[in-house]
């Protein structure tokens, strides 16, 4: 039986391996008919054993100091920069202590074939044609937007932002990391690729650099200026919410997972890549199954890991997506406000009563509501929202001293989502009472309207009846 191929570069990367496999094979056998087979670079022969060779060239470093440029130096980053150096001497330190972390995390590099340690060269750029005249720039193919990376160099334009420029280095050193075995020609998918590296360069810096933090997700928006993610992808839910056409093609797992360019085109796509990433790195249900990824190089491994991944588990991924996207927010509590994982919706009920607890955020129903129908709500009961200086207790309507998503604070708050994502309806008050017309069939989902970085203070549970008419 033919292979199945799922990707477009999925034909021509097993063939490239066929080839490669025959050629060792060949290479062997006229190496087992030569008399002296020692003359023989056997190291290339078995390449996979090996990364790729560095290809960095010489630097000139008295020509660089001619037009202005300054080169810094640590084990793991040569970084040639026209900034001032007061902005930019931690960053070779900074991109030591994250080798140490990818090698722990992504697993171990293989060793340089002699045997010299992994370093990058980066060039972070001010005025170009400084660069230019230094004839150290790529070729003029290789556009420069943010960052770009070559083989063991990475080119990437100065930030104002402190944190954005660090992070941007750190995203560009994890790409060389990632691609320096196999290249670019086989890798991960896009949204793997790009949202791993924005994952694990999100970072918090340590009075001592070697123990800063990498893939944390930022409890502030103080000190992480320019970066911005969080915000991105909350602009585009306010906005694309109840336009299930524009929600399918622009935020559903599945336009994520398989965009119509090969390329990024917006900061929307880093987002959603580092949100996805982020989500099946930390949240517990999803951990186990995806774990392995971090380990995978090549395409074939990381569709290996996809399919060993229950066809269910991608399925609720789906639904859990649109659910995670709109309580994402600074200072996430992981503990409180992950959606549960393995609650599908399977009943249609006439009358169905649960407890809704105020300490979570989005919370299963198990109900479907069919298209076309109407399912009523009705609630009552009194819980904490907050305990500083006193418990701030709050009914069905919510209480108007704070607000939370630009409606009272403890409010109860519905959301439909469609079985397979592809639709949401955004935030519904529901409060006291209410009811939502079904557009399509949807599954619904509750909580106390709160924000998901401060449901740790939270208490009691509301009782809420539905009933779909």
């Amino acid at each position: 039986m033919s292979p199945r191929f799922d990707y477009p570069a999925d034909w021509l990367c097993s063939t490239l391996r066929a080839v490669r496999d025959s050629a060792r094979i060949l290479a062997l056998f006229l190496i087992a008919l030569m008399p002296d087979p020692g003359v023989v670079n056997c190291g290339m022969i078995f390449a996979d054993e090996f990364r790729l060779p560095d290809d960095r060239p010489v630097l000139d470093r008295d020509k660089l100091e001619s037009c202005g440029l300054s080169v810094l130096e640590s084990k793991h980053l040569i970084l040639v920069t026209d900034a001032p150096l007061a902005e930019v001497q931690d960053l070779p330190v900074l991109a030591d202590a994250l080798f140490v972390e990818l090698q722990r995390q992504l697993g171990s590099l293989k060793p340089d074939l002699n045997r010299r340690d992994f370093q990058l060269t980066g060039y972070v750029i001010g005025a170009k044609e400084r660069f230019e005249e230094a004839d150290v720039l790529p070729p003029e193919s290789v556009v420069i937007r943010h960052g770009r990376h070559i083989g063991y160099q990475f080119w990437m334009n100065n930030q104002s932002s402190p944190y954005y420029r660090r992070h941007l280095l750190l995203h560009e050193f994890i790409h060389c990391f990632m691609m320096c075995e196999h290249g670019m020609a086989d890798i991960p998918p896009l949204w793997y690729t790009e949202g791993i590296a924005e994952c694990l360069a999100t970072h918090e810096l340590s009075e001592d650099i070697k123990s800063s933090r990498f893939g944390i997700l930022p409890a502030t928006l103080n000190g992480f200026e320019g970066w911005g993610r969080i915000a991105e992808i909350q602009t585009n839910m306010t906005e694309l919410t109840n336009k299930p056409t524009q929600w399918q093609s622009l935020m559903s797992l599945e336009c994520v997972r398989n965009p119509k360019d090969l390329n990024f085109a917006s900061d929307l796509q880093y987002a959603q890549a580092w949100a996805l990433v982020w989500l099946i790195r930390n949240h517990p249900e999803l951990k186990p199954h995806f774990s392995p990824m971090s380990k995978a190089r090549t395409r074939g491994e990381f569709r290996d890991v996809e399919k060993s991944v229950p066809a269910e588990v991608w399925q609720r991924l789906a639904v859990l997506w649109p659910l995670f996207l709109a309580s994402l927010t600074e200072g996430f509590e992981v503990e409180h406000s992950f959606p549960p994982l393995n609650v599908a919706a399977s009943k249609s009920p006439a009358s169905e009563k649960l407890e809704l607890q105020s300490g979570k955020e989005w919370q299963a129903t198990g109900v479907l509501i069919k298209r076309g129908a109407t399912v009523r709500l009705n609630c009552m009961g009194r819980y904490s929202v907050h305990n500083k200086p006193r418990p701030w207790i709050s009914e069905p309507q919510g209480i108007t001293i704070d607000y939370a998503y630009s409606r009272p604070l403890g409010e109860i708050t519905a959301m439909l989502v469609a079985p397979g994502g592809s639709v949401c309806s955004g935030r519904i008050p529901i409060g006291r009472e209410g009811s939502i017309n079904a557009e399509v069939d949807s599954e619904l989902w509750l909580q106390v309207n709160d924000s998901a970085n401060s449901r740790s203070d939270n208490s009691g549970s509301a009782s809420v009846e539905i009933r779909i008419q």
